[in-house]
């Protein structure tokens, strides 16, 4: 695809394995604009998942630009651009426009909240949900975790490790009960975010 950015052809055929580890919008773009005539589009599972690429995108992890100069900015253990950030009410520096709504309904509640707060599990190695919120009342730790990309089948994979993760720490899923060391939560994002459901996991949390 990239030695295809700058010429034109007649008839052009896309094939997308699913999962594609190197796929963006930004290369699917130029996969799809190449033709005069014709494309071909073949897929491997469902078209409609591939609409998740949507939100992969490289130049948003980039920390370049032809016109101005960068503007690093770390955001937990990563860093990215200023110019493809988003910030929350509080003025917290987050990744997606679904987290930054969250982090306001918390907010909002008045739960206090920690964004990306480092957890060490057992083996040494940290994992940082998105938002821990600990309940002095009742002694709970909870973990939020927004899965924002359901139906892609390598994020699903990830996500089934880190799930499988959590668990071997001490950390349960809230419909299954109250773990050693915290109660999971998540809320998903499919066909758009879901307020309601982010209502509804608030007022478990409070």
């Amino acid at each position: 695809m990239h030695k295809a950015q700058g010429s034109e052809f007649d008839t052009v055929f896309v094939i997308l394995p699913n999962p594609c580890r190197i796929l963006s919008r930004e290369l699917l773009y130029t996969a799809l604009t190449r033709q005069n005539k014709r494309l071909v589009l073949l897929c491997q599972g469902e078209p409609h998942k591939f609409l998740d690429y949507r939100q992969l995108s490289d130049a948003a992890r980039r920390l370049t630009n032809l016109f101005e100069a960068p503007e690093p900015v770390q955001v937990g253990q990563r860093t990215y651009d200023n110019k493809h950030i988003h910030r929350s009410r509080r003025g917290e520096l987050m990744i997606s426009k679904s987290e930054v709504i969250i982090a306001n309904e918390l907010a909002g509640a008045g739960i206090v909240y920690e964004y990306e707060r480092p957890f060490i599990g057992k083996d040494g190695t940290p994992r940082y949900p998105d938002f821990t919120i600990e309940d002095a009342d009742t002694g709970i730790t909870w973990y939020w975790e927004h899965l924002g990309l359901l139906g892609n089948a390598e994020y699903e994979e990830k996500w089934a490790a880190k799930l499988k993760w959590y668990r071997e720490n001490g950390i349960i899923p809230e419909e299954e009960g109250n773990g050693e060391n915290g109660t999971l939560v998540t809320s998903a994002e499919i066909e758009g975010i879901d307020n309601g459901q982010i209502a509804r996991l608030i007022r478990k949390i409070k």
